[in-house]
């Protein structure tokens, strides 16, 4: 993964990372990191359970320089069969936008790989353009 630009954030684009990377990189350096870290693990636990998640995306202030971001910004991208109401209580959580903001402390978006692709590269584009309306880089999460 690259270095921070001097603004404090990733370079334009969608820079892959495994999960040990991430938390490394992104949930180590303060408290609140940490305790983020420990949101995002709690979040990557429910989603694999459901046995269907393809692929996470994060953006937002998490993945940038920013010593105490506020919460987590993702998109968990799930299997084309993939229907939250047949999952068990506990996992339907997540997928409920309120709910996984009280829970995870997280703004969870999630869709399925059958989404069209040029729809999801709007999407990810989207998710490069900060608050201030400059672009930046956001990170994809290789599923282990």
């Amino acid at each position: 993964m690259p270095e921070f630009t001097e603004h404090g954030v990733l370079p334009i684009g969608v820079h892959h990372a495994t999960e040990e990377e991430v938390f490394a990189r992104f949930a180590t350096s303060s408290a609140r990191r940490q305790w983020l870290g420990e949101r995002l693990r709690d979040v990557l636990t429910t989603a694999k359970a459901t046995g269907k998640l393809h692929r996470l995306i994060l953006w937002g202030s998490f993945v940038t320089a920013k010593p105490a971001p506020n919460d987590l910004d993702l998109l968990l991208i799930m299997a084309a069969d993939f229907d939250p109401a047949q999952e068990p209580e506990p996992l339907r959580v997540l997928f409920d936008h309120a709910q996984a903001r009280i829970r995870f402390r997280a703004d969870v978006f999630w869709t399925t790989i059958a989404m069209p692709a040029d729809t999801l590269d709007v999407w990810l584009d989207t998710y490069q353009i900060g608050k201030d309306f400059q672009r930046r880089g956001i990170v994809e999460v290789s599923i282990s």
